[in-house]
């Protein structure tokens, strides 16, 4: 289903995979839960004032990296730290586009990269739609 666990593309053994749907943590938990392979995790987006500890244990769990982006990136990181005592995994980007575009050379065979945001897409987008169009596009760009 289009902008739900969506694979975009597999390029040089990397899937890409459109979850922008996923506009609360709670469906990125379901997301997160849904792959055994290492993920690289593009999160961000407006936050909706919800929490996000469960979803961020559960990513640093199952994550090589976690990719911020958006209104609540910054929360994202402090939290990131905050549960892991660390930024090691995480980095702060301002958009979607430096998220995939660092995401890709971070990526190797047999990763995932998820965008699966957690955060609705007002600050940057109409809606969850676009923000994934526009993930579809910057993937297939690459």
């Amino acid at each position: 289903m289009a902008h739900r666990l969506e694979v975009v593309r597999v390029l040089d053994g990397v899937t890409y995979v459109n979850d922008s749907i996923a506009t609360a943590p709670e469906r990125v938990v379901a997301a997160l839960r849904s792959y055994d392979e290492p993920l690289i995790l593009l999160a961000g987006g407006k936050d909706k004032n919800l929490p996000w500890e469960e979803m961020l244990l559960l990513a640093l769990q199952k994550s090589r990296h976690i990719f911020a982006f958006g209104h609540v990136g910054d929360q994202i990181v402090a939290k990131v730290r905050a549960l892991s005592g660390s930024d090691k995994q995480v980095t702060r980007v301002e958009t979607l586009a430096q998220a995939v575009e660092q995401a890709s050379q971070m990526a190797q065979a047999g990763d995932v990269v998820l965008l699966s945001p957690g955060g609705t897409s007002y600050d940057a987008y109409v809606d969850f739609v676009q923000r994934g169009e526009h993930f579809r596009q910057l993937v297939m760009g690459l």
